[in-house]
């Protein structure tokens, strides 16, 4: 007897929901005392790939990127709650990463079930502002790394707000993410490869926000890496601003952008240049944190850019900056068409 692949699924998702997902915390092993080098590795990766401590900071919007405000970096805040579109009676903020805040009494295998898997040490689910798809696939090594780092962090005292989903829609959709890891024993690929590019793409979630999203936030099928997910600028820009087309489709992507082309719109981020310019009221802005990603290393840009030049031509033409937000098609994406874009 023969079942539709669609009712398999329904019933996975079924168990999992009825067994609360749960599963033991990996293996891991962190030294009690890390090399120099060692954090300063698991630093580039929190900081500058993953960007674990701009999400877990307080944004300064103020600034283009809406780079962490000074001091709060790792400390928590961060409410995304507005960012992506929830109702005002959900709470969903970053939480404290430094060791006074709830992950301080975590052990290192603990720790590494919520950032691989989603799951706290009471069993409790972590929303899925936590990239944990991505996060599944890193490389032991650098989960490794980046523990260690998150365990040098200064202790900054910061109560943050417990999430509140309110909604059982919302706890269901997040127990839909929760899952066991699935670490890699290295990073896939050579140096600046188009394979290790897919390994960093998929750390710093490039496909997760240039993937245009329904109104329940899942990804529209066929529109991977295309753009088109909607974001309200934060005060005191304003506005509605998309994320862009980054396949190489020569006219609405970046078909025709060189490597270097590519490595320098990063650097131009750089948070010395952006916290040099105050951003005026009403003025544009992205979520992406540029600050951060601006760090990483030419070799890992080089990777990403030549991934996505593999990638399948799309053509999407998203716009740069709405004044509202527009309609949504049937299929759930925004429909341009009916919106009016900034000159």
């Amino acid at each position: 007897m023969r079942h539709s692949p669609l009712l398999v699924g329904l019933l996975l998702v079924g168990l999992l929901l009825l067994t609360g997902c749960r599963f033991p915390p990996p293996r891991i092993e962190v030294p009690q005392e890390p090399s120099a080098e060692l954090i300063e590795h698991g630093r580039y990766l929190s900081e500058n790939v993953g960007i674990c401590t701009t999400c877990h900071s307080q944004r300064d919007w103020r600034y283009y990127g809406g780079p962490p405000a000074e001091g709060t970096a790792g400390a928590g805040g961060t409410s995304f709650t507005e960012l992506f579109l929830f109702p005002d009676e959900v709470v969903i903020n970053g939480t404290n990463l430094t060791p006074a805040g709830p992950i301080g009494d975590w052990t290192d295998a603990e720790l590494a079930r919520a950032i691989t898997g989603g799951l706290r040490p009471d069993g409790s689910m972590i929303f899925l502002m936590m990239p944990i798809n991505q996060y599944r696939y890193i490389a032991k090594p650098d989960l490794v790394a980046m523990i260690a780092y998150l365990r040098s962090l200064h202790p900054v005292e910061n109560d943050v707000p417990p999430t509140e989903l309110k909604y059982q829609l919302l706890k269901d959709v997040g127990w839909m993410f929760v899952a066991p890891p699935a670490m890699q024993r290295k990073q896939p690929g050579a140096p600046g490869s188009a394979r290790r590019g897919k390994y960093i793409a998929n750390l710093a979630s490039c496909r997760w926000c240039h993937t245009a999203t329904d109104i329940l936030g899942f990804p529209v099928p066929g529109t991977d890496w295309a753009g088109g997910m909607g974001f309200p600028v934060p005060e005191p820009g304003g506005g509605w601003v998309f994320s862009p087309n980054i396949t190489p489709d020569e006219e609405t992507g970046i078909g025709r952008w060189s490597r270097e082309q590519f490595i320098a719109r990063f650097r131009a981020s750089k948070p010395e240049i952006i916290k040099s310019v105050p951003l005026p009221p009403g003025g544009f802005n992205s979520p992406m944190a540029w600050s951060a990603y601006s760090g990483m290393t030419d070799e890992d840009l080089g990777a990403i850019y030549a991934f996505l030049m593999k990638k399948p031509k799309k053509r999407s033409s998203v716009p740069r900056w709405v004044p509202e937000a527009p309609p949504r098609k049937k299929n759930g994406t925004y429909d341009f068409d009916a919106a009016e874009e900034s000159p």
